[in-house]
């Protein structure tokens, strides 16, 4: 098993993925999605199985503000700034309880401090917070509120050593 960067022939396999971790109302269509990894190739992963198989994805890209981007909206080619956006990180079924979160969780902090991020901000979803509260993330805004982003989203940041 191991931690690759995306190709483009994944996407398939990334959309089956999110369709697993999310209800209907949460999914992003490829090009959405893709607009992601366009604009920051080099902090979007993979998690795959000894036989190739897709089993998590984990999309983040620079971001320039302390409010987040709206979900089902495409990144420009482009996206600049000292925040480590994280947009998505999915698992399938198939790979729960093997860690395979923890791993691309781990990934994206490493990355974003070996290319010099202030910090990593993502919104939690459906409850995810205590699961990002245990790698080190903390709430920023109690009054974040977009509906794009469901009931009770939580705005959530991590800082990195400079």
């Amino acid at each position: 098993m191991s931690i690759c960067e995306i190709a483009e022939d994944s996407w398939q396999a990334i959309y089956n993925v999110q369709a697993e971790a999310y209800p209907n109302d949460f999914l992003e269509n490829i090009n959405v999605l893709k607009s992601k990894w366009k604009a920051s190739s080099k902090t979007c992963f993979v998690f795959k199985s000894n036989n190739n198989e897709i089993l998590g994805y984990i999309l983040a890209h620079p971001w320039g503000s302390h409010k987040p981007p709206q979900l089902f909206e495409e990144m420009p080619e482009k996206s600049t700034g000292d925040i480590l956006y994280l947009h998505d990180l999915a698992v399938s079924r198939r790979a729960r309880d093997m860690g395979v979160g923890n791993k691309l969780s781990q990934q994206i902090i490493k990355i974003g401090k070996s290319q010099g991020f202030k910090s990593i901000m993502l919104v939690a979803v459906q409850g995810a917070e205590n699961y990002w509260f245990k790698h080190g993330f903390v709430e920023i805004s109690n009054d974040f509120n977009s509906i794009s982003y469901g009931k009770a989203p939580k705005l959530m940041i991590l800082n990195l050593p400079s």
